[in-house]
């Protein structure tokens, strides 16, 4: 019994062993197949190609099209569609002229309408590639068209297209209840169509629909104006955080006074993410020094980050800067301040102005180094004494160091002279000042006025 069993397992085994190869085998060819079809079909491409490019009047579509057959009317179209992407607009109204002349155009609006779900996908790309007032109105049509690729596709076309016509069918894709089609594609769409008239949108960010408030104030932060601020002004108060942020955004291309008094509104808002985007528009609009000031002390890390930034590009990294900001904001505050402006590069310029022959930045610089000091943004410092390539700025800032009065901080300079990257003459400087006696407040006074 147990030996025909194993007979009855080798035969199996070995049955379904030539299955495998004759499944093997089947699809090898059908991929060699496939790959010959392709092979074929882009060295026809490459025929048509030079029949296409400016040649003899026989040799243009309009004369060969009919007498081309059905795969190869396939190639020429395909060729005319990936010419009108990288031609420019004379060239665009040309290959336009010639689809109008083929009635391919009309093709693509009826297969738009009345074709397969395939079919509908294809003639909605195809009609993004051509600018044409009966394409963008076929289009607008489909937006309601009962499948989510085809509704996809037509919100990709109006996109392409950017035209203000195509806004209505942008809005009816959003209003279905699927929501198949992606907020960021929805919304990148809106902006493209509403960029020269962004007021098209003023209406549907005033939605009772948080999700097309949402939109619209998305697409209203790439290509809001003027036009529109009355309506982001609204929107400012909004019930849902996410419309208040966008409206922020949006706020920053409209440099107005109304705009700014809004995003300091925001800067306080109990958000947090809405306060980060007010920041940041503040600073693109180069406004609200107090909103930031008041950000450093925010309990949001980011948040705290952010206004670090917005008063970077008000009020630039100076000196004056940071001991306004060490007189009025917390310990917290100017931390965030010095790292947000180490991240840009500030104490490498403060030590690198050491160097300078400028007389009134060496002033500007030895005197922001004194303020970083006395303030105990010391590491940062020291460290320079070791990398700075020039020789004599580590001299200069050891001698800055030797007017501080605070023992931790000679500690560490001396802690700086036993490191074995430190060079013999700074060793020996510090070695010189730091081992004495501390700088008399006499000194100090006369330093500081």
């Amino acid at each position: 019994m147990g030996a025909h069993a194993v007979e009855i397992l080798k035969s199996a085994v070995t049955i379904l062993g030539l299955a495998t190869l004759g499944a093997a085998a089947a699809i090898y060819l059908l991929m060699e197949i496939h790959f010959c079809r392709q092979l074929a079909r882009q060295a026809r491409r490459v025929i048509l190609e030079n029949r296409l490019s400016p040649a003899p009047a026989e040799d243009q579509p309009e004369v060969f099209w009919s007498k081309s057959s059905r795969r190869d009317q396939e190639i020429i179209l395909d060729i005319l569609v990936d010419q009108s992407e990288m031609a420019g607009s004379q060239g665009q109204n040309a290959i336009r002229r010639t689809l109008i002349g083929l009635g391919v155009l009309d093709d693509w609006v009826h297969e738009l309408r009345h074709g397969s779900v395939a079919h509908r996908v294809r003639a909605a790309t195809r009609l993004a590639s051509v600018h044409d007032p009966r394409g963008v109105e076929a289009l607008v049509q489909a937006s309601e068209d009962p499948s989510w690729q085809v509704r996809l596709a037509v919100t990709l076309a109006l996109g392409r297209l950017k035209d203000p016509a195509g806004v209505p069918g942008l809005i009816r894709v959003a209003q279905n209840p699927s929501q198949a089609v992606p907020d960021l594609t929805l919304a990148a769409a809106l902006a493209a169509c509403a960029e020269k008239d962004p007021a098209l949108l003023a209406e549907l960010v005033r939605s009772p629909q948080a999700r097309l408030r949402i939109l619209a104030s998305w697409a209203l932060s790439e290509v809001a104006d003027r036009s529109v601020l009355d309506a982001l002004l609204e929107i400012t108060a909004d019930p849902d955080p996410e419309v208040r942020a966008k409206s922020a955004r949006a706020l920053a291309r409209v440099r107005e006074r109304e705009s700014v008094a809004a995003l300091t509104r925001l800067a306080r808002d109990p958000v947090w993410f809405v306060r980060v985007r007010a920041l940041d528009a503040l600073g693109e609009l180069r406004e609200g020094e107090e909103a930031a000031l008041h950000a450093l002390e925010d309990p949001v890390r980011e948040v705290r980050a952010r206004a670090a930034f917005a008063l970077r590009q008000t009020e630039g990294m100076k000196g004056e800067v940071a001991a306004k900001v060490l007189a009025v904001a917390s310990r917290r505050g100017f931390n965030s301040l010095i790292s947000e402006w180490d991240r840009a590069g500030f104490l490498w310029e403060v030590v690198k102005g050491l160097s300078t022959r400028d007389w009134t930045r060496y002033r500007e610089s030895v005197r922001t180094a004194r303020i970083l000091i006395d303030a105990g943004v010391t590491r940062s410092l020291a460290h320079f004494i070791l990398v700075f390539p020039d020789l004599k700025v580590r001299l200069r800032l050891v001698r800055l160091f030797r007017e501080s009065l605070s023992p931790d901080l000679r500690a560490e300079i001396l802690a700086v002279a036993g490191q074995p990257g430190c060079h013999a003459l700074v060793k020996r400087e510090i070695m010189e000042i730091f081992s004495g006696a501390a700088v008399s407040p006499a000194v100090r006074q006369a330093r500081n006025s």
